[in-house]
């Protein structure tokens, strides 16, 4: 069997379940690559352990595709009656450990940082406002010029060349009216001896964390660039669009955000899975609880 028609069917199954936008888009990332290194459902271990070796050391963790494995093959297993090879694969509890956790801000916090900054300071404000409309990185963000501006874009310059990013109207009439207060300058934003520099970024913004209660981790420019990555996938972006408004060379580094959202994911489908109201209407419950019980002991 090919490992493409496999993932087909396993995704198309999710979809009939139900199963959120997101996650049907995390499933494929992931299954995509597996089935691009192996073309042919494997049927024992060993291609698949080869395969989570080669995941390893990149930005996405084992853990993920391990994770995503093990539903598409106990899917594919029961639907077509073959064994399954990945029963026999374990990950470690260290493995687990080692998954990388980003810190990020709630949009609560995002409400209170710029609530905090003086009216006076044009400059603070439109810093903070544009890092949680855009997700630019703090390069970027200095390296902006005046006729980076557009209508309903920035142009920006970051580590993989240049790229347009969308940007609310409010956000752009706050860089025009940056702009219109410094003259003719050849970049948007200036500190005290010139133009703005990253470190810049970094010690205005932490200022204004400090000053509304947030700590270490989430100090710094990048947590607001990892709470926009979260929140973006949360409201319904899509993976796809993501990296390309962040800037990210490989979508291994946007499915980071991904992994991030899912405690998000998981709120939302408890809140508005259909079984809840199907479950209501039934006056009753589904399952005995002693049932559940013993259940949750085996696993």
């Amino acid at each position: 069997m090919k490992t493409q028609a496999a993932v087909n069917e396993f995704l198309h199954s999710r979809k009939s379940a139900g199963l959120s936008e997101l996650s049907i888009t995390w499933y494929q990332a992931k299954l995509q690559t597996f089935a691009q290194v192996c073309p042919k459902l494997p049927k024992d271990p060993k291609p698949i352990e080869a395969f989570l070796a080669t995941v390893h050391s990149s930005t996405a963790t084992s853990l993920n595709y391990f994770n995503a494995l093990r539903a598409f093959f106990r899917f594919i297993s029961e639907r077509h009656d073959i064994r399954n090879p990945m029963a026999k694969i374990r990950t470690s509890r260290s493995e687990k450990s080692k998954k990388k956790v980003r810190a990020t801000l709630e949009p609560a916090e995002e409400m209170r940082l710029l609530e905090s900054v003086p009216e006076s300071n044009l400059r603070d404000r439109v810093i903070l406002t544009l890092l949680i409309d855009s997700g630019i990185r703090s390069g970027e963000l200095t390296g902006l010029r005046p006729q980076d501006i557009g209508m309903e874009t920035i142009r920006v310059s970051g580590k993989t060349g240049e790229r347009e990013v969308p940007v609310s109207e409010e956000t752009r009439r706050l860089l025009l009216l940056t702009i219109a207060e410094h003259g003719k300058q050849d970049y948007v934003f200036h500190g005290h001896k010139g133009p703005l520099t990253r470190h810049g970024v970094y010690r205005i913004v932490s200022t204004y964390m400090r000053k509304v209660g947030i700590r270490m981790p989430k100090l710094g420019p990048c947590r607001i660039r990892h709470a926009f990555g979260k929140g973006y996938l949360v409201n319904g972006g899509d993976l796809r669009s993501l990296q390309q408004l962040m800037g990210h060379e490989r979508i291994t580094t946007t499915e980071e955000y991904a992994d991030l959202a899912m405690p998000d994911i998981i709120a939302k489908h408890h809140q508005f899975t259909p079984l809840r109201a199907a479950h209501a209407a039934a006056q009753g419950s589904f399952y005995r609880p002693q049932a559940v019980k013993e259940a949750e002991e085996i696993l």
